[in-house]
């Protein structure tokens, strides 16, 4: 009898990931993958390291190589590009440097990943403007960070990936901006109160912030960018790093597929997409999302891990469903660090979710402790059922633990009447007697009880 043949279009987090726990099912595929590149399995987590040059060598960001994952699959293509899928007859048409092939499937499985965008504004073509999704990026932006000829760069996107590039290059003395429309930085996972911590603490530190600010076109020299021309007025660049926008990788599917508003393959609870054998993982794909019930895109390599794991388990015949997602985030900005999960109270305004929230601000350890650290939670619970949909916290201390017990709790829909009466341990090198997270929900308990 013929192994079942998966065809994997995509190689990185996803893709490679779906190869593996197919081989861990103890069920006998035939695996093929395909990739347009040759750098496989890049943790692009690792850039913001790469361009402060605190690292050895940018090698170690890669968790395989292509002889490994040569090793555990049945076939792998790189710097290979696919022109088609003929859905029908069920086979994947792709161009390497030997010419045309064609390769037919049982199940298919597109982890095509998604693209940064550009502006679309004039001077689009100018040299010295940077995008920074892969490997080949990051190195061609750190090989001209350390140009002593490029002194003024601009970083366009205030997220979180604008915030950690930004730091990380200006530990190479480099005058930074950063340029966003929007009136506070990280605003896809933080209220205004947790922004302006970040850009108090980016100023601090010689970044400039420039919010509320939008770019409307690029002005060059002799093909060189030398210019930004924005709503405010004109700035001096030498260099220009895009941060922001990104778009699903569809275009192989999108006449056949069912796609999502902003052009993502939707997926059920199997990742199967509009055609059942054809399953979509990573970022071309989209989630579910707890607090709105509603589908979602979430750009994320947890995301990405776990979509290929049930994309797996299914493809091998053992049904798994998602659990949904709750858009779960972590970042560092210097010595502090920022967590949150679920929606910010700005989100659930703009989705027209009825909320309320709570701030709470506390030492993390006893006062006797020399060691200690402030924690600033904000937990933001639905106005009618009083379910918890949102938490963020900002500390000098690890609280990553915290954020999973709370994304959890967002997940099980736990209410902040239940988390009040939670069993949280105690132990003076890690917490209060008191625990911040129950002395928050207090707060709000008896704010909802003098409300009546």
């Amino acid at each position: 009898m013929a192994k079942e043949r998966i065809v994997i279009i995509g190689a990185n987090h996803s893709g490679i990931a779906v190869a593996r726990n197919l081989n861990k099912s103890g069920k006998d595929f035939e695996i093929v993958m395909i990739d347009k590149g040759s750098n496989l399995g890049y943790l692009n987590c690792g850039t913001p390291f790469l361009l402060e040059n605190t690292i050895n060598s940018y090698k170690k960001f890669f968790y395989t190589d292509n002889e490994s994952l040569r090793q555990e699959v049945s076939a792998l293509y790189t710097d290979t590009n696919v022109e088609s899928i003929d859905f029908r007859n069920k086979k994947v048409i792709f161009r390497d440097s030997k010419g045309s092939h064609r390769v037919s499937y049982d199940k298919l499985v597109l982890a095509t990943g998604a693209s940064q965008v550009s502006l679309g504004v004039s001077g689009n073509e100018l040299q010295g403007i940077y995008r920074i999704k892969d490997i080949e990026d990051a190195l061609e932006v750190k090989k001209r960070v350390e140009s002593d000829a490029i002194k003024n760069i601009a970083i366009i996107g205030g997220g979180y990936i604008g915030v950690e590039i930004a730091a990380a290059i200006k530990k190479r003395n480099k005058n930074i901006t950063i340029f966003d429309s929007n009136s506070q930085l990280m605003s896809s996972h933080y209220d205004d109160v947790f922004g302006e911590i970040v850009g108090k603490k980016l100023v601090e530190h010689g970044i400039n912030v420039n919010l509320n600010e939008e770019v409307q076109s690029y002005v060059g020299k002799e093909g060189q960018i030398s210019q930004i021309i924005t709503d405010h007025g004109k700035h001096a660049v030498d260099m220009v790093i895009l941060t922001m926008g990104f778009l699903p990788n569809t275009t192989l599917g999108r006449f056949h597929l069912e796609l999502y508003t902003n052009g993502a393959y939707i997926v059920n609870e199997h990742q199967q997409t509009s055609d059942p054998d054809v399953y979509a993982v990573g970022d071309c794909s989209t989630s579910y999302s707890n607090i709105l019930k509603e589908l979602v895109v979430n750009f994320s390599v947890s995301d990405a891990m776990r979509g290929a794991y049930i994309a797996a388990k299914n493809i091998a015949g053992e049904p798994v469903v998602s659990n949904g997602t709750q858009l779960a985030n972590a970042v560092r900005v210097y010595d502090t660090n920022f967590f949150s999960a679920g929606i910010t109270v700005a989100q659930a305004e703009r989705y027209g979710v009825p909320c309320s929230y709570v701030d709470y601000e506390e030492w993390q350890r006893p006062e006797f402790m020399l060691e200690n650290n402030k924690i600033k939670l904000r937990l933001v619970y639905h106005q009618d059922n009083h379910r918890i949909i949102g938490a963020q916290i900002v500390s000098k201390s690890d609280q990553s633990g915290v954020l999973h017990m709370l994304s959890l709790a967002i997940q099980k829909e736990v209410t902040i009447e239940e988390l009040q009466v939670s069993d949280f341990f105690f132990y003076p090198y890690f917490n209060q007697p008191n625990n911040f997270v129950i002395e928050a929900v207090k707060h709000a308990n008896l704010v909802e009880e003098e409300k009546g």
